[in-house]
């Protein structure tokens, strides 16, 4: 995506599986509970948009892990050092949101935004 497209612009580009994962970085962002690892926004998303129609079936690690990447290469979301290493020395990616929560939820699609629980 170019870099003159607004943030609506790009948000608008991307698959109904990749707006319901920016959302719950989004909805967590709003929370303040970022940086937020896979397992969190998968979980997020399949708790709270389980009757959502135009995501088809449930999300698997896969589809989230997937989402995550082309948000960050979009520069929708960032990734960032982990704060725990496993015991192998490795941390699991955690993602923050570069942008304001509210200026997401407005760009996203209403189906999936009434889906979650926004102040």
């Amino acid at each position: 995506m170019g870099a003159d497209q607004t943030v609506d612009e790009r948000i608008e580009s991307l698959s109904p599986t990749e707006q319901t994962v920016l959302l719950g970085v989004a909805a967590l962002d709003r929370d303040d509970d970022t940086p937020a690892q896979t397992h969190e926004l998968r979980r997020l998303c399949t708790e709270q948009l389980t009757d959502v129609e135009m995501i088809v079936g449930s999300l698997s690690e896969a589809d989230v892990i997937r989402s995550l990447y082309r948000l960050e290469a979009e520069g929708m979301i960032d990734e960032v050092d982990p704060a725990e290493k496993s015991p192998t020395g490795k941390g699991r990616p955690a993602y923050t949101l570069p942008h304001s929560p509210d200026a997401i939820l407005e760009a996203i699609d209403d189906e999936l935004t009434d889906a979650i629980d926004t102040p």
